[in-house]
């Protein structure tokens, strides 16, 4: 996935990284959150898409998007939710990111730089969480001319 433009400052990054965590706190509190991290300054647009935390008798989700300006190095929870479920449950959360609108009005649809995804089954039986790591990194170099 590449970037056609929409960086800003002037260390543009070249490299954009992002992943979803899950954690367990105290009551059975399931908490989901978007990190991003760049290697320079960057300016991005997330939308968070999916259906969410599902269960037999309920659907919990809380969608959100918004523009984040990262900087160089410092890895940035842009996005959190949190809810308790009673397993088994889907969970499904994906974190498209895209290139920032030229307006904050702007209700045009922006290119997709790259989508990071926690999909997993929580079995009835689950008493810890699965080791999972889906820290992913993609490239922002420009196309080259003509593509």
């Amino acid at each position: 996935m590449v970037l056609a433009g929409g960086l800003t400052g002037p260390a543009q990054a070249k490299e954009l990284c992002g992943w979803l965590t899950e954690s367990v706190e105290a009551g059975g509190l399931h908490q989901f959150d978007l990190w991003l991290e760049a290697d320079g300054e960057a300016d991005v647009f997330y939308k968070m898409t999916g259906r969410g935390v599902v269960t037999e008798s309920s659907e919990s989700y809380s969608p959100g998007s918004g523009t984040v300006s990262l900087h160089a190095g410092k890895a940035m929870r842009v996005w959190g939710f949190g809810t308790t479920l009673t397993p088994p449950a889907d969970i499904e959360i994906i974190a498209e990111i895209h290139a920032p609108p030229a307006s904050v009005f702007s209700e045009d649809e922006t290119p997709m730089l790259a989508a990071f995804n926690l999909r997993r089954h929580v079995a009835e039986a689950e008493t810890a969480l699965p080791a999972v790591l889906n820290r992913r990194c993609v490239s922002l170099a420009p196309p080259p001319p003509g593509d």
